[in-house]
């Protein structure tokens, strides 16, 4: 394993059809691993108690001892079938996630206005598989939106991924039209080119193809959606913003808001939820901000109204809907699969936001 992943490492493997198989490779010592190390900490645990009560109690049942390593047993069982069923059925369970939003100045013939918010597509990772994602497009068809917006990462890092799901994403229809933004990897920054024109190259190839899904591609530029020829709101869209080093921070807000600093009510689509706080809640008047990126890290657990994940410890926005005054941001848990192959409890998502006006309590 550490020869395998000292070769990826290296960022050398240009094939994206290898890397999907490795992620697959990196499953598997997930399942076999990460359980047996759970059940260590239990063991650990039953060790010292044990010791413990040895010392205190002579006369302890051998029905009562090792209760912790037995549970622990289990528990590593319950999670190897987890890890199963999150990278054969797990990654695929498409989730549509319905969130209406309420808005004291969105203009009234928006009254209903349906959006569906995808993110995190990763296309290498369907190498093999691409009808798998035939589920996902027509559960967001049926839901008739007026708009459908990406919110980048729609390959992990070549054009040519995404070649085997142009047909498919091409069936989506959105009577407003289709947008999409880029995220961290669609500048194929995690692979080491041979020259600085390479990389150029395939990220101009990333763009067209983009364009050949249907999609326009708002890189820190802004759109006007009229209805009625009375009422209009803005789209704007920036190129993606992160603080880690093979992040790129190309989005300019300022630029993309510019030609639109006249329609009151405006609607911002980016890749990274961290680009909210920085530049965007309490700076500007946007009323509602669509991101993707943490994925919510593929696993997690649902508790009534409580969410809980790894995302937590890294991001403060992870999932779903959060607000500041009246102003919104919400981050879908992504499409596809990244690094791990499955999703354990944090199924892949389409969002469908219904905007409704009327006043805010």
């Amino acid at each position: 394993m550490i020869v395998l992943c000292g070769f990826f490492l290296h960022r050398r493997v240009s094939d994206y059809r290898i890397i999907a198989h490795y992620a697959y490779f990196m499953g598997f010592v997930f399942t076999l691993f990460c359980p047996k190390l759970l059940f260590v900490s239990f063991l650990f645990a039953d060790d010292i108690i044990a010791s413990i009560r040895k010392r205190l109690f002579t006369n302890i049942s051998r029905e009562r001892r090792h209760i912790i390593a037995k549970g622990g047993f289990w528990t590593s069982l319950v999670f190897v079938g987890l890890f199963i069923m999150g990278i054969v059925f797990g990654r695929y369970n498409y989730t549509v996630e319905h969130v209406e939003i309420e808005f004291a100045n969105l203009p009234d013939s928006f009254n209903g206005y349906k959006i569906v918010l995808i993110s995190d597509i990763h296309a290498g990772n369907f190498a093999g598989s691409a009808n798998r994602l035939q589920k996902a497009i027509d559960l967001m068809n049926r839901e008739q939106p007026d708009i459908i917006a990406l919110a980048g990462d729609l390959v992990n890092n070549f054009a040519e991924e995404i070649t085997p799901l142009i047909p498919i994403f091409l069936q989506l229809y959105a009577r407003d039209g289709k947008y999409a933004v880029l995220g961290n990897h669609d500048y194929g920054g995690y692979f080491d080119w041979d020259t600085p024109a390479d990389s150029v190259v395939n990220h101009k190839a990333i763009e067209n193809a983009i364009g050949q899904m249907g999609f326009v591609l708002l890189n820190n530029q802004s759109v006007i959606i009229n209805l009625n020829n009375t009422d209009s709101i803005a789209l704007i869209g920036t190129e993606n913003w992160g603080i880690k080093e093979r992040h790129p921070k190309r989005a300019d807000l300022e630029k993309a808001m510019e030609p639109v600093r006249d329609i009151p009510f405006r609607i911002l689509l980016t890749h990274n939820p961290l680009f909210w706080p920085e530049s965007v809640e309490g700076k500007t008047d946007i009323a509602l901000t669509l991101t993707g990126h943490t994925h919510g890290m593929q696993m997690g657990i649902k508790l009534g109204k409580l969410h809980l994940s790894p995302a937590m410890f890294q991001f403060r926005h992870w999932a779903g809907l959060y607000q500041t005054d009246n102003q919104y941001l919400y981050v879908n848990r992504g499409l596809g699969v990244n690094a791990f192959p499955g999703r354990i409890g944090m199924w892949p998502e389409i969002t469908v936001i219904t905007m409704r006006s009327g006043l805010i309590f």
